[in-house]
């Protein structure tokens, strides 16, 4: 499905053509709902170009991963670096089972709960700025109460599927 925004007045058409994108490779709903134009990419893949782009988190629904009480809301993933931004939700009680790392920086932003980090007592509560740089070791965690948090991801998640999911997509 393609989308064409269109131009604003005031705005000069050589403008609004140049104000595209480069192309890439995007998933999501914010980008399913954006592209304007598709390219060929170097290897024959599909990639778009995209201007402004607005998702509505509230239009979407929460999707359950394997792991028992977690949920997310996809917002952005550039599928050629496994970068990504997604909404998580952690139910009351659930949490991460063990001591990992990632393949990349994570970033989280507590917008509501209270999210333990069990070995070191480090707790996000709202309003909470979280990095985890790549490679640290961190967790277990516990959701002390239902949390929701934006979590971002600078490259891809894991350097293997941990062990609590069973799906390969949840890793992702």
């Amino acid at each position: 499905m393609t989308y064409v925004m269109p131009k604003p007045e005031g705005i000069a058409d050589e403008e609004w053509e140049a104000n595209l994108s480069e192309p890439a490779s995007y998933s999501g709903e914010a980008p399913d709902r954006s592209v304007e134009r598709t390219e060929p990419g170097p290897e024959g893949e599909t990639l778009g170009r995209f201007r402004e782009i607005l998702l509505n988190t509230q239009d979407l629904e929460w999707v359950d991963k394997t792991l028992e009480g977690l949920s997310h809301k996809a917002l952005w993933r550039n599928d050629e670096t496994g970068a990504s931004i997604s909404l998580v939700r952690f139910a009351k009680g659930s949490g991460i089972p063990s001591r990992h790392s990632h393949a990349s920086n994570q970033f989280m932003f507590c917008l509501r709960g209270s999210y333990i980090y069990v070995p070191t007592g480090l707790t996000l509560t709202e309003g909470s700025f979280y990095w985890n740089p790549k490679g640290s070791l961190h967790g277990p965690t516990f959701a002390q109460e239902e949390s929701v948090l934006l979590e971002v991801y600078d490259g891809p998640h894991y350097p293997t599927q941990p062990d609590w999911y069973s799906s390969p997509d949840d890793a992702r």
